[in-house]
């Protein structure tokens, strides 16, 4: 089973609503609704109540589509797709997404065909070229993806699909100094729907346990920084006294105030909650956090000061086997493309003490597990403030 399948329906004990006379638009909408809410088998019954209503609305296919997807049923969400292109042939958006339940499928070709079919119909339409960049990009042909990724990127200065990312790891620009906010907050924005059910994921349990390893023998006041969900929040609830949570995303937010783990919850900036609040953590917790920073000092510099004398910094990045390198966009080309950077070790180390930190705990582990279920690597981090 790889990551995908693993993350692809969320557990919940809400069964599909009864209506008292199921009509297809309103059975529609309540499939919709419940695939915003992250419970994915009750959106597929619910929509696919609504075809066999009324199988000739093309957007109740497309949406079917969408769902199947994120369920890992690929072959099943093409046919639904190509389904609402009968209906609709000039169905830009399905084309689209066609294309990438092909590429998912390991069918580049016709992949490639869809995303230019989108484009064919709406030139210039910025999702076919991001796709069509991605595309070329794994494929290694750098200047087929690069001319698609900057005409994807002068439609969208804010930069919320990562591209700059995907120029520098196909060694075609710099890298940020950081992942753009408007590209994570997208990002999370979609992965929040998900996020909990995802067993591919390590973050949350290494900094939990780094933590529990070296935490004084009494009840601290800790910050979670990039708390997301609160995969983490809800590991370290008991060592807390006070436990509050910092993150960028209002989606992620949400989904960990339903939760009522923490003692308070702020969106803001990491580095400006950190310096904002001096001297006022026992410890500081960040999984799956730093690695949309490339330079880390600014971090590591906030979370000194944020910390009392003798405070813990627990946190997580991705690993760079590159010895001679302190950061760069990530290797992978999925990492890279989700905004994420990679570090060296000796970097970690020479940065914290530059910054007041010494050195608990500097550890290569498995921090998750790609698509097709391999390992990736990370460094899980324990620095003390001096």
């Amino acid at each position: 089973m790889n990551r995908k399948q693993r993350r692809a329906d969320s557990k919940s004990g809400k069964p599909a609503p009864r209506l008292e006379r199921d009509d297809p638009v309103d059975l529609h909408s309540l499939g919709v609704q419940a695939f915003r809410e992250g419970r994915h088998g009750v959106a597929a019954e619910l929509i696919a109540r609504a075809i066999a209503l009324d199988g000739q609305v093309a957007s109740f296919h497309y949406n079917l589509a969408i769902v199947l997807k994120a369920q890992a049923r690929l072959t099943e969400a093409a046919a639904s797709y190509q389904r609402a292109l009968a209906l609709k042939p000039d169905y830009v958006e399905a084309h689209n997404n066609l294309g990438n339940v092909w590429k998912a499928l390991g069918e580049p070709g016709q992949a490639q065909a869809s995303f230019a079919r989108a484009l064919e119909l709406r030139p210039g339409y910025g999702e076919a070229h991001y796709n069509l960049g991605v595309l070329f990009g794994e494929g290694g042909d750098r200047e087929q993806a690069a001319a698609h990724l900057q005409t994807c990127l002068a439609q969208d200065p804010g930069d919320t699909r990562g591209v700059r990312m995907l120029l520098a790891h196909l060694g075609l620009e710099a890298a940020p100094p950081r992942t753009p906010e408007a590209h994570l907050i997208a990002l999370y924005d979609q992965r929040s729907r998900s996020w909990d059910s995802d067993r591919s994921y390590h973050g949350h349990e290494l900094v939990a346990r780094a933590l529990r390893d070296h935490a004084p023998d009494r009840k601290m006041d800790i910050l979670d920084a990039g708390c997301g969900t609160g995969l983490a929040g809800a590991l370290v609830r008991g060592l807390a006294q006070q436990l509050d949570g910092v993150d960028l995303s209002p989606a992620m937010l949400e989904r960990a105030l339903g939760k009522q783990i923490y003692d308070r919850l702020q969106r803001d900036d990491m580095i400006a909650f950190l310096c904002a609040h001096p001297d006022c953590y026992d410890a500081v917790i960040s999984a799956a956090t730093l690695i949309h920073f490339g330079d880390l000092r600014a971090v590591f510099e906030a979370a000194a000061r944020a910390l009392r004398d003798g405070g813990i910094f627990v946190f997580t990045l991705f690993f760079s086997e590159a010895e001679t390198v302190d950061f760069a966009a990530a290797a992978h080309f999925d990492l890279a493309r989700h905004g994420c950077y990679e570090h060296g070790a000796g970097y970690v180390e020479r940065l914290a003490k530059e910054t007041g930190f010494t050195t608990d705990l500097l550890e290569k582990v498995v921090h998750e597990r790609d698509l097709n279920d391999q390992p990736v690597p990370g460094l899980l981090a324990v620095l003390r403030r001096r």
